[in-house]
């Protein structure tokens, strides 16, 4: 089976109802856009923004991070922005009009999917078709793997030993590791850093001018100040570091929860990014009930208030990686922090329709099907996740 097979395989749409107006007033120092894009991802689109428009950073705000590998619509705010379309390639901007304030991620209201998946037999399309629209209490509510794309080749988060105050190391996986998801020049540049370690001013030297090399630059004349440049790396980036560590804690917690509750045939396993990951399987009405209402909160030094059977297992997730609920924080620099709230354990989508056609040109071939999927999900929640574990179960159930 092919998942994003072309950006025009997985179409992603936010819905919001963003209180907006088409005048401008000095109440309304925001203006507004929609934002289309193919193959870029969403910081990608929003460096290019503020280089074309010579805007700070801190004046754009987006409500979340769309995939590269989709074509994808969204918005977003900036402050004192102009009120002007923008084409770039991979992109177009949209202005819509002004509103008070910034969009953030609490506006998105649901993400609407349109995906389409390839390379199936007759047999498993229809198959995995009937488990999609059968699932009695949905799937797990997992972040999937696109919340881990700042992990490299070691692993390790880089919140990680920033929570445990080992900021140098925590720089070096930012800033120096191989990661397999980093553009060719982004990866030349790391190893550069990688190989001349320490020689801050042969890194300079090397280095092109960007970003990077403005936080080599500040070592130059600091060479042991880590912390000081693990505060200086673009606030953006620090937060989806930050994001992916507490993503991971949230999963694990969860998923080692429903091990511990659910007998072996109950469940099965799927490996990701994040590690081994528990489904549900073949429940009873009343696991799905209490599944469904159930909600975990993100994991985070600030919340008190947890279940007491699931903050043992957290605990114990945390003990793994030298850490205590009180340390779930960063002491620098402050603009950075764990997320709070909780999030619902299970996902059902709404609006489900699928389509099984055949693409084939000759009869013969039986791996020309098409499962041709229409639903909307939560903010935050992954339509990749239900796709995998849709897929594992209808395969499971053969």
């Amino acid at each position: 089976m092919f998942v994003k097979q072309a950006p025009v395989d997985f179409v992603v749409r936010e819905i919001t109802e963003f209180p907006f107006s088409p005048s401008e007033s000095k109440a309304r120092r925001y203006s507004f856009y929609q934002l289309d894009k193919t193959g870029l991802g969403t910081p990608e689109v929003a460096s290019v923004i503020l280089s074309k428009w010579n805007l700070q950073r801190q004046q754009l705000s987006y409500g979340g991070l769309k995939d590269r590998h989709a074509s994808t619509r969204q918005f977003l705010t900036i402050d004192n922005g102009p009120a002007t379309d923008l084409a770039e390639p991979g992109f177009t901007l949209k202005f819509l009009g002004f509103s008070n304030r910034k969009f953030t991620a609490a506006d998105i209201l649901r993400n609407q999917f349109e995906i389409q998946l390839r390379g199936l037999t007759a047999e498993a399309a229809h198959k995995l078709a009937l488990t999609l629209e059968r699932l009695p209490g949905g799937v797990p509510n997992y972040f999937d793997d696109q919340r881990f794309g700042s992990l490299g080749d070691s692993g390790q988060f880089i919140a990680h030993p920033w929570c445990l105050g080992d900021y140098e190391k925590a720089f070096y996986l930012a800033v120096a590791e191989h990661n397999p998801h980093d553009r060719p020049r982004d990866r030349e540049q790391k190893r550069i850093v990688r190989e001349h370690w320490g020689d801050w001013t042969t890194c300079k030297a090397l280095l092109e001018r960007s970003h990077l090399r403005s936080l080599v630059t500040y070592l130059v004349d600091h060479p042991q100040g880590f912390k000081r440049a693990v505060g200086l790396i673009r606030q953006d980036l620090r937060s989806i570091y930050v994001a992916a560590f507490q993503a991971k804690l949230w999963n694990e917690t969860v998923a080692r929860w429903l091990s511990s509750q659910l007998l072996p045939e109950q469940y099965v396993a799927m490996y990701g990014a994040s590690g081994r990951l528990v489904v549900p399987y073949s429940l009873s009405a009343d696991w799905h009930s209490r599944l469904s209402e159930l909600s975990v909160p993100l994991p985070s030094g600030r919340k008190t208030d947890w279940d007491p059977e699931i903050l043992l297992v957290l605990d114990q997730v945390l003990a793994e990686f030298s850490l205590e609920r009180h340390r779930l924080r960063f002491s620098y620099p402050r603009d950075v922090f764990f997320s709070r709230g909780s999030r619902p354990v299970m996902l059902l989508p709404e609006d489900l329709t699928t389509r099984v056609e055949t693409e084939a040109s000759d009869e013969s071939d039986d791996k020309g099907h098409v499962v041709r999927l229409k639903f909307q999900l939560r903010a935050g929640q992954y339509a990749t996740m239900l796709i995998k574990t849709a897929t594992m179960l209808a395969v499971d159930q053969e």
